[in-house]
């Protein structure tokens, strides 16, 4: 059972980013308990009653780090004597309006990809016996965006950039960040501040967003505001140097995961992206 909540933990607090084509495949069942011992187990009813305490336990260690209105665990087991020992058939983490170190989410959900999980535990360290792959399913208002940004490291991404701004002489800098999203067209509004000029600047650029290479990325972007006169390929750099979209989306990342976005959408002013997360094996 503890292996099992040292997954989730790892999981879902994630730090960095590391795209790439997510293959993986899944193994035959190995290392198993006896069939007719997992048959008396599921006879007794004792399996059931260990998924169940399992599920409440990984579900208190969930909470613990992350908050979430509606959270829900299910786990299924091969027996109770394989759950133990790390072996697993599924996983799945389902929740609303959730927040993990401070990347806010409206709606996540979680399934494991393979009907044979294989995770050990020595001391304190986890080792994946084989690669442990997860679908997920995001949703994100500019809501959740613009809480995400006002994070540590988001913040630590613009100062990057100011930094880099700052060598090409011009003294403009990146002073503030927000999001919105209007008729299906997402919006980053950029306030910068110039010297000389006392007040904030406001540089509002509209795009599309499509997945490219594995992440979300932007296409048809445009400068809205008339206050600069950037060629479309700075002002790309620009918002895809900020992307919030990927910080976002790194939620998933860990313990050099694989994290390839298969679909990214605006409907109904919420962005849907789904993929595959895969942890390779250690």
């Amino acid at each position: 059972m503890k292996k099992i909540v040292l997954l989730l933990g790892a999981l879902l607090l994630a730090n960095g980013s590391a795209f790439a084509a997510c293959d993986y495949e899944c193994v035959a069942p190995y290392d198993m308990n006896s069939k007719f011992r997992t048959f008396l187990g599921s006879a007794s009813g004792f399996n059931f009653l260990s998924e169940k305490t399992t599920q409440v336990i990984v579900r208190k260690a969930i909470s613990k780090s992350i908050t979430s209105d509606d959270l829900k665990v299910k786990l299924d087991s091969y027996s109770s004597k394989d759950l133990k020992n790390g072996i697993f058939k599924s996983l799945s983490i389902t929740g609303n309006n959730v927040s993990v170190k401070d990347i806010y989410l409206s709606y996540l959900d979680m399934k494991t990809l393979c009907d044979f999980n294989y995770i050990r535990q020595n001391g304190s360290d986890m080792f994946f016996v084989e690669d442990f792959p997860m679908s997920f399913d995001i949703r994100l208002t500019a809501s959740d965006i613009n809480k995400t940004m006002k994070n540590e490291r988001y913040q630590r991404v613009i100062n990057d950039f100011n930094k880099l701004a700052k060598s090409y002489g011009a003294g403009i800098q990146i002073s503030s960040t927000r999001v919105a999203i209007k008729s299906n067209k997402f919006y980053y509004i950029i306030g910068v501040t110039i010297p000389f000029v006392r007040a904030e600047q406001k540089m509002v650029i509209t795009s599309d967003i499509v997945v490219r290479n594995k992440k979300i990325d932007f296409t048809n972007t445009q400068l809205v505001s008339n206050i600069f006169r950037l060629d479309l390929h700075k002002v790309d750099f620009i918002l895809n140097y900020l992307n919030p979209l990927d910080f976002s989306v790194n939620i998933l990342d860990n313990k050099d995961a694989k994290v390839s976005v298969n679909n990214v959408s605006i409907k109904n002013n919420m962005i849907y992206t789904d993929g595959v997360a895969v942890i390779p094996k250690d």
